[in-house]
Parts: structure tokens; C-alpha cells; sequence
């Protein structure tokens, strides 16, 4: 009888393990967070600089502010600061977005603190632009519910500081979205000339 005993609650244990083991193997599938992908695409007919993540698609900037200097289309535009988007995110340094001078240049930029400088470009703005018109081009592209939702927008003289959490937190799901294809490639096999393809020039006002 004690054999028997034994030998049933060995069986029961193993069973309780094999359950277990399974439960730790499928536990990480299901908690795997979504990577963070900015990507330009198409939203409301016009490109859009759009971040996917757990929440889903959310149109970050639409591009369609004509305050910039040409001669880069809105498509292009997308594309480049999608990018740059992308890199800022990946290295950590995609903390707040700002407005300021950098080159001797007015531009939209990432400050790593709020009151900060700025660190990196987003984008280039019309040159003579002043800083309130800086700070309202930008207001005008971004999502301006979610920047007075939920504390995204702060404001230092007259320098904006956009949370970029705060601010794709409060951002609207759009789940028809489309993405932008890239240029097509030439006839020897290497993609169009692109502003992001090649080195900055100095004689660019949107690069410099």
C-alpha cells in the first residue's frame, strides 16, 4: 500500500513540474514586448512620420506644414525625420523635442532634459523664422490634444519642451495607416539619390 502511495504522488509531482516547466516556457511569449518602430507612412492622405508600438500605429508629425525651405517635398521629409526619429529612440536619446539654433540655423531638435539645449536635429526650419513662430510650426505639426493632455507640453521662455513619452502616450490609435514605399532603385541596381542617402552639404539649408 505505501509503494502504491509513493508511486502515485511521484507521478502527481511530475505532473505538477511538466505544468510548471510549460507555464515558464510560454510565459516570455506572451509578456515580449513590441519593438518601437518610427516609420513614415501615409495618414489622412498625407505622409506622416508614425511610430508602431504595443498600442499600435500613432501619427506623430503629419507633414503638412509648408514653413520649411525647399527644396525637399513632404515625402522626403517624412523619411529623413522618420529616420532620425528611429536613431534617436535606439541610442536613448530621444527625450524631449524643442525648438532652437543649431549651425546658426533655426530647428527642431531633441534636448535630453527639459531646459536643455539641443542635441540632435529633427528638422530644419525657414531661416529668419522667429522663435514664436518656431514654437507654433511646431505646435501646428504635432497632435495638439495629446500635447495638452496629460503634461506632454512644457514651456521655458519661449521654447517649447515636448515629453516624448507623455506626448505618444496621449497620442490617438489610427489603425489605417499606409507605409511609404522607399525610392526605387536605378537601373544599376543602387537606390535614387536621397537627402539621407548621401553626406550633409553645406550648402543645404535643410541639412545644416
Amino acid at each position: 500500500m505505501m509503494k502504491t502511495q509513493s508511486f502515485v504522488g511521484g507521478v502527481m509531482g511530475l505532473a505538477i513540474a511538466a505544468t510548471a516547466a510549460t507555464a515558464n516556457l510560454t510565459q516570455p511569449a506572451t509578456a515580449q514586448s513590441v519593438r518601437t518602430q518610427f516609420y513614415c507612412g501615409t495618414s489622412q492622405g498625407v505622409p506622416t512620420t508614425i511610430v508602431r508600438g504595443s498600442r499600435g500605429n500613432l501619427p506623430v508629425i503629419r507633414w503638412t506644414s509648408t514653413a520649411f525651405p525647399p527644396p525637399y517635398t513632404p515625402d522626403e521629409r517624412c523619411r529623413i525625420v522618420s529616420q532620425r526619429f528611429q536613431a534617436y529612440h535606439d541610442n536613448g536619446t530621444l527625450n524631449y523635442i524643442t525648438t532652437g539654433m543649431m549651425n546658426r540655423q533655426p530647428v527642431v531638435c531633441i534636448a535630453r532634459r527639459q531646459g536643455g539645449d539641443c542635441t540632435d536635429l529633427l528638422f530644419t526650419l525657414q531661416p529668419g523664422i522667429t522663435p514664436t513662430q518656431a514654437r507654433r510650426t511646431l505646435e501646428r505639426l504635432l497632435n495638439y490634444r495629446a500635447l495638452s493632455q496629460g503634461g506632454a507640453l512644457n514651456q521655458t521662455g519661449e521654447r517649447p519642451y515636448i515629453d516624448v513619452e507623455k506626448y505618444l502616450n496621449e497620442l490617438p490609435v489610427e489603425d489605417e495607416t499606409e507605409v511609404n514605399p522607399e525610392p526605387e532603385p536605378t537601373p544599376d541596381g543602387e537606390a535614387a539619390p536621397t537627402p539621407e542617402g548621401g553626406s550633409e552639404s553645406n550648402d543645404s539649408p535643410w541639412w545644416n
